[in-house]
């Protein structure tokens, strides 16, 4: 069956390192959707939660398969799309690889608390019918940060949902976001992120620097939550240098680990990258080289760089 529309439906938004990849719309927004420092769905005009119906999503299947029948990576959105009733994730990932059988890669974006729901067993359900890789928002290790933020998720369950996953064959790549606990809670939101790497080892490690959707930023003057606490003080955000710095704590504090990390978004302010524990000691000497810079020359960078999603 050839899907009705003339292309499928687009994704909202995909990791950077999935640009290559076929984007495979299966639900619609976010289904938690209350983080406090993001606010991207509502804002690019998404602000409710879906999910698409399996025929249109074999549909589209359907039109990739019959335009691109050589594509060997695809990723599967919106925000969490394995809350799907897991007999149903299960056809599609089936049909998916019937209709593509070159898909050596298929990834997605997972919440922890979903990861923790599906469990071990469904967890290999899934790895079975052909998941490879899990794009996770860890965002914080510090129970105090993720509380604030409304995130919905503890370290502890992040680091169970890491291993089950893990052990059920499937990769975890976690994000992490510099900046998240502004300048008051730094200190404690790096540590306790080590401490969750540390206890998994994920095979990826990808930074971001926190990004807010202001009323002139939003498409649609949909503000982020955290941007009322920002005008009442009670979040100060991070400084520039102040999210350098926690860059270089947390590659500091990771040991032991086999991960990659890399800072794969414009966003970032420096874009370290390597693998642990190989090039520890290079990725810490080339930010210790740029925070040797004068003062003015870093702040000049800081400005280039600026802001953006």
């Amino acid at each position: 069956m050839v899907s009705s529309h003339p292309r499928p439906e687009p994704l909202t938004i995909r990791p950077p390192s999935e640009w290559r990849s076929l984007l495979l719309r299966s639900t619609r927004g976010c289904n938690w959707n209350r983080c406090k420092f993001c606010g991207v769905y509502p804002a690019l005009g998404e602000p409710e939660f879906s999910m698409r119906p399996l025929d249109d999503i074999k549909s589209d299947i359907d039109w990739y398969a019959a335009r691109m029948p050589d594509l060997t990576t695809a990723f599967i959105g919106d925000a969490d799309p394995l809350c799907r009733p897991i007999d149903e994730s299960v056809t599609l990932l089936t049909y998916l690889k019937e209709r593509l059988p070159h898909l050596s890669r298929i990834t997605a974006y997972a919440r922890a608390g979903t990861l923790y729901r599906l469990g071990i067993e469904g967890l290999r359900r899934l790895a079975a019918a052909g998941l490879t890789r899990v794009h996770t928002g860890l965002e914080s290790g510090d129970l105090a940060t993720l509380k604030f933020h409304c995130k919905g998720q503890s370290p502890k369950m992040v680091i169970d949902a890491t291993r089950w996953t893990k052990a059920a064959g499937i990769e975890v790549s976690f994000y992490i976001l510099l900046g998240l606990g502004g300048r008051d809670r730094w200190k404690e939101h790096i540590d306790g992120t080590a401490a969750v790497v540390n206890a998994t080892d994920p095979e990826f490690i990808r930074l971001r620097r926190i990004w807010l959707f202001t009323p002139e930023s939003s498409q649609t003057a949909t503000a982020c939550p955290l941007w009322a606490d920002i005008q009442s003080g009670t979040f100060a955000q991070q400084t520039p240098e102040g999210t350098v710095l926690e860059l270089r704590r947390l590659i500091e504090k990771i040991s032991g680990m086999t991960s990659r990390l890399v800072c794969d978004h414009a966003n970032n302010y420096l874009t370290v990258e390597g693998d642990f524990p190989g090039d520890k000691e290079r990725m810490l000497a080339e930010i210790d080289a740029f925070l040797a810079l004068p003062k003015e020359e870093r702040e000049q960078h800081y400005r280039k760089v600026g802001s953006r999603i």
